[in-house]
């Protein structure tokens, strides 16, 4: 009977809906990667985002982040990308999905249209916490051929973030 009681109170809390919240949302977080294709491999800069958004019943979020990529690599510079985003994270579980398209090469120019998406989880308490995500973005680049002319070429990266987060 005890399991049974058990199984009957599981079920009504995962079937509850939860308390339906919604609001703005702020995140700072650190990330850095790899360029994995074409070969060979390179570390990319590592990048800082400030990220602005609104949360929708605790399950889904529209974010823009702007992102300063620091020229700690060899033959980058500093540059601003603009990542509008969307994430879905189920109630009752600290893991989420990301959607991000990229506008990257603000500063540096010209600019490029990307996207890719991500997979973190994300721990808080009352609003504020840390999150740990890894993600896959193609981002398309100029690249000049051995005459000269430039052709755009898309380049899958990977990328790690880790931040906080106050909702």
């Amino acid at each position: 009977m005890t399991k049974f009681a058990w199984s009957v109170l599981a079920l009504a809390l995962l079937g509850a809906p939860a308390a339906a919240r919604a609001g703005g949302l702020l995140e700072l977080s650190v990330g850095s990667g790899a360029r994995i294709d074409p070969s060979p491999t390179e570390r990319i800069p590592t990048n800082v985002m400030l990220t602005a958004g609104y949360g929708f019943a605790d399950m889904l979020k529209l974010e823009l982040g702007a992102v300063a990529n620091l020229g700690d690599v060899e033959d980058s510079k500093f540059d601003v990308d603009l990542r509008p985003m969307l994430v879905v994270s189920p109630p009752l579980f600290p893991v989420y999905l990301r959607g991000i398209m990229t506008v990257n090469s603000l500063v540096e120019e010209p600019v490029k249209i990307g996207y890719g998406g991500a997979l973190g989880v994300r721990l808080g308490v009352m609003g504020l916490g840390a999150f740990v995500e890894a993600g896959v973005l193609a981002r398309i680049v100029e690249v000049p051929d051995a005459a000269g002319v430039t052709h755009d070429k898309t380049f899958t990266i990977v990328e790690g973030r880790i931040g906080g987060y106050w909702d």
